[in-house]
Order: structure tokens, then C-alpha cells, then sequence
């Protein structure tokens, strides 16, 4: 992902999340300043799936380091209602992983909505859940 994809990834993110599961109230702007600022993280991560030059969907990670290994976070991940479940999502995985272990990066994580189809391919392709793991919010 180059700076110059943000404009069209931000419309696909919120055509994404604002369709059903999701069903949320994103604006271009906020979409945008939040893929922005994953971008400019300090090593960055991101890849495009297109479709006939088209963007179709988009992994946006970051490196994080836990007990001196590396492991890349997997921020947002979104594919277009078209083109969901026909292995554009484990084509993006693939290449994530396929880069992450050339760079000795022991493993992937990320959180989803455990109530939406989001889980379950995540799971079919091979990340395992947590029950001792709790996402907490402090909203102030």
C-alpha cells in the first residue's frame, strides 16, 4: 500500500463497515485518518487484493514486539461485499504471512467481532481464539 491508495481504500473501508454485519456510521474522513495513521506506523504493513485494477479489499498491520519476538497486528482487514468469499481475505493473509515470515516475524494477531462471519474465516484459516482475552474500552 503506497500513500496515493488511501483515498480509494478509505471509500471501500467505509462501503465495508457500513454494510451489514458491521452496520456503522463511517465517514470518508474518518476512515481515511484511521487507515492514515496505521499507515504511517512505524513498520507498516499493508496490501491490496484488485480486481481488474479495481481495489476489492486491504490488510493494514503493524510490527509489535511481545517477550523479544516479533509479531505483526493485524489492524483492519476489509474485503467488498462482491467479492467476500471468494478468497480474496486468504489471498491478503497469504501475502501477509508470506512477508512476515521472510522477516522473522513469529506470528499474527488481531481481534474481530466474534458475532459476525469475520470469526469463523478466521479461524478456518488457522488463527485460534482466547478465552482468557478481554477487548476493554475506557471511554472518557
Amino acid at each position: 500500500i503506497e500513500e496515493k491508495d488511501l483515498e480509494a481504500l478509505a471509500d471501500l473501508f467505509v462501503l465495508v463497515f457500513n454494510a451489514k454485519p458491521w452496520s456503522e456510521n463511517w465517514t470518508k474522513q474518518w476512515a481515511y485518518e484511521r487507515l492514515d495513521i496505521i499507515f504511517k506506523s512505524y513498520w507498516f504493513y499493508g496490501y491490496i487484493a484488485e480486481v481488474k485494477d479495481e481495489s476489492v479489499g486491504a490488510v493494514f498491520s503493524r510490527i509489535g514486539s511481545y517477550k523479544g519476538e516479533l509479531e505483526l497486528e493485524v489492524v483492519e482487514m476489509f474485503v467488498s461485499g462482491q467479492q467476500q468469499r471468494k478468497g480474496v481475505g486468504t489471498a491478503l493473509l497469504d501475502e501477509l504471512k508470506y512477508q512476515a515470515k521472510k522477516n522473522q516475524i513469529v506470528c499474527v494477531v488481531l481481534q474481530t467481532d466474534k458475532t459476525t462471519f469475520a470469526k469463523d474465516f478466521y479461524l478456518k484459516y488457522g488463527f485460534k481464539g482466547h478465552d482468557e482475552n478481554l477487548l476493554m474500552t475506557h471511554i472518557f
